[in-house]
């Protein structure tokens, strides 16, 4: 028996998996395992990319500590997070309950339509945004003025920059996640609404104890990778921000831990220092996405 498993492991099919599977293994482990393996240990040497590397042990992380832009970079990301991800939840799930109702005249052309922003590359979405958003010329304040509201500078103004950048972030990962709550909706058997019809729930009632409950699964993941995807926010800061240098009060109000990260190894050839960065940042991510699986079991609902 155990020589038969050594046989099919490595025998004509086991070298055909292999062969089958070593594209993807060779992208993983060149692009992924072996760039981790290599930023966990330039965290703890000074190196500009090209001279000889100089270990210098904690003193990246102990400089993170009095680093006044990544402690920004830090503050802007979670606030950014705090925006996206509830605006999010609340958006898929308003849009999931209507657009899960196959009774709607033209649904499947609404689906589309509210599907065609993930087909949109980030960069050229945040340009449009970006004209969208134009103090003398952008649609926005052009509608603002119409209530006679005075135009706002959304991506000069430091109050205003990182919500305009939060616009953008939920604007885009709404149309992923519309699509995983639909097919979460159409997923709860119409059992438990006819139980409740019969009973003589309201349509309300039936979103709060039978969608949403039945829902938090999906809501969970939702919650997951949204977190992550915003703590990794990089594209829509970059393009709002440009390439000339921004005033330090707008760089304060928008630089991300990624950017952050980006501009240390790339601008200022700190490599050391933006992978004891990126260490940092895969530390809070993983502590945040730990917790969120130890609370799951205080709201999330397995039918």
């Amino acid at each position: 028996m155990k020589n038969k498993k050594i046989s099919t492991f490595f025998g004509k099919e086991g070298t055909q998996g292999w062969l089958m599977i070593l594209p993807n293994a060779l992208g993983l482990l060149i692009f992924y395992l072996i760039p981790i393996v290599c930023s966990v240990v330039l965290a703890f040497y000074k190196w500009d990319g090209l001279s000889k590397l100089k270990y210098v042990g904690f003193a990246n992380f102990q400089t993170l500590l009095t680093d006044q832009t990544f402690i920004y970079s830090l503050r802007n990301t979670l606030y950014y997070s705090l925006m996206v991800v509830p605006a999010i939840i609340i958006l898929v799930l308003i849009f999931g309950v209507a657009l899960a109702n196959d009774g709607i005249f033209g649904v499947e052309k609404l689906r589309t339509l509210y599907f065609l922003p993930l087909m949109t590359m980030p960069v050229a979405a945040t340009l449009v945004w970006k004209w969208l958003l134009n103090r003398d010329y952008g649609l926005l304040n052009n509608f603002l003025s119409i209530f006679n509201i005075p135009s706002v500078s959304w991506i000069s103004d430091p109050n205003f920059v990182l919500i305009s950048v939060a616009m953008i972030g939920i604007w885009t990962a709404v149309a992923y996640d519309l699509i995983i709550v639909i097919s979460g909706i159409k997923g709860i058997s119409p059992v438990y609404y006819e139980a409740a019809k019969i009973d003589g729930a309201t349509k309300t009632r039936q979103f709060f104890s039978i969608t949403l409950p039945l829902l938090t699964p999906t809501l969970f993941f939702i919650v997951i990778t949204q977190l992550i995807g915003c703590f990794q926010v990089f594209d829509s800061v970059s393009i709002i921000l440009g390439g000339d240098a921004p005033p330090a009060a707008l760089k304060n109000a928008t630089t991300t831990v990624v950017l952050s990260i980006y501009q240390n190894g790339f601008s200022y050839f700190k490599m050391g220092y933006a992978s004891s960065q990126s260490f940092v940042l895969f530390l809070i991510i993983l502590i945040i996405t730990a917790a969120q699986f130890k609370l799951q079991k205080k709201w999330v609902h397995y039918a």
